[in-house]
């Protein structure tokens, strides 16, 4: 897989993690284990792809969005930016 191709996967998935945010807490464990697979990717990448800090923070936090509306509101806004840009 080209370096190309695994940005392009970590961007997908990426992606379908923001259309699943979790709304309840029950939700979140599901969510996480999607998210650990983006940070499995990115780790045994072959390439250096650059990922934004703030999708780390966005990986790791759903737990806190869950409690902190305006918190998950900012971050969720942020990492749809920090995507586009990215990308």
């Amino acid at each position: 897989m080209s370096a190309i191709d695994e940005k392009n996967l970590v961007l997908a998935c990426l992606w379908r993690l923001l259309e699943s945010e979790p709304a309840s807490e029950e939700q979140v464990s599901g969510w996480y284990q999607r998210a650990q697979f983006i940070k499995n990717v990115i780790r045994s990448s072959s390439y250096e792809i650059g990922v934004p800090h703030v999708i780390w923070h966005y990986l790791d936090d759903a737990d806190i969005r869950i409690r902190d509306p305006r918190y998950a509101e900012a971050q969720v806004l942020a990492v749809r930016r920090s995507i586009d840009e990215w990308a």
